[in-house]
C-alpha cells in the first residue's frame, strides 16, 4: 500500500467519523476534496470515478491509433450514436460516450471530426418520421454525414453468497463503417469488485 493511498484511506475514515458526529449533533452535512481517481468503496458501486476516467481514457487511447484514422487522407467524421446501460447500476450511460468524446478531442490531434449529439438526436427523430411513411429523403450515411458511428453497452452481473457479493461489470464499445456497416475496431472494459455487506444491509 502506497503512501498516498493511506493518506486517502486514513482521510475517508476521519471523514466518517467527522460525518457521523455531525448527523448524531444534528448539525448540517460536511464534505472534504477527494482525489478523482480514488476508489469508492464506501458507495458499494461497481463502476466508481476511477473506473469510468479508466475506462473512457483507454477507449479512447485505442480509437486514436487505429489504422483507419491515423491513415486517413482527410479526418473522419464519428457520431456518437447510442450507449446502452444494461447493467444494474444506476447512471447515464450517455455520460461515458461524453467523457469519451472529450478523450478523443483532446487527444486526437485534429485527425477525428465529430458530429454534435443533439443533431444526431434529431436526424434519429427524423429516421424515425421516414420509417412511418411521413417523409422520404437520403440513406441514414447521408443524414449523418458520418464515416463512421460510435456506440456500446454496459453489462453487469451480481452473485451472492450470505454476506458476501460479487459484482462484475463490463463496458463494451464498437466503430461501425457507416458504408459497409462492417465493424472495424471493438474494445471492453472489465472490473469485478467484493463487496461483504453490512449486517443491516442484508
Amino acid at each position: 500500500m502506497t503512501l498516498r493511498t493511506r493518506q486517502l484511506k486514513v482521510l475517508a475514515v476521519v471523514l466518517a467519523a467527522a460525518l457521523a458526529a455531525a448527523a448524531a449533533a444534528g448539525c448540517s452535512a460536511q464534505s472534504a476534496r477527494m482525489d478523482v481517481d480514488s476508489e469508492d468503496d464506501a458507495l458499494l458501486g461497481a463502476m466508481g470515478s476511477k473506473d469510468f476516467r479508466a475506462v473512457c481514457f483507454e477507449m479512447a487511447q485505442s480509437i486514436v491509433r487505429l489504422p483507419q484514422i491515423q491513415g486517413a487522407a482527410n479526418p473522419p467524421t464519428v457520431a456518437f450514436t447510442e450507449m446502452v446501460n444494461q447493467s444494474d447500476e444506476l447512471f447515464s450511460a450517455d455520460d461515458l460516450l461524453y467523457k469519451m468524446r472529450a478523450e478523443l478531442v483532446k487527444n486526437c490531434g485534429g485527425k477525428i471530426v465529430f458530429l454534435d449529439r443533439d443533431i444526431i438526436d434529431r436526424i434519429k427523430a427524423e429516421r424515425r418520421d421516414q420509417d412511418r411513411g411521413k417523409v422520404t429523403s437520403s440513406s441514414d450515411r447521408a443524414l449523418y454525414g458520418a464515416d463512421f458511428f460510435l456506440a456500446g453497452r454496459v453489462e453487469s452481473i451480481r452473485r451472492t453468497r450470505g454476506r458476501l457479493e460479487t459484482k462484475y461489470m463490463r463496458v463494451a464499445v464498437r466503430l461501425t463503417d457507416a458504408r459497409s456497416s462492417a465493424i472495424v475496431w471493438e474494445n471492453d472494459y472489465e472490473m469485478k469488485k467484493l463487496v461483504m455487506a453490512g449486517v443491516y444491509d442484508r
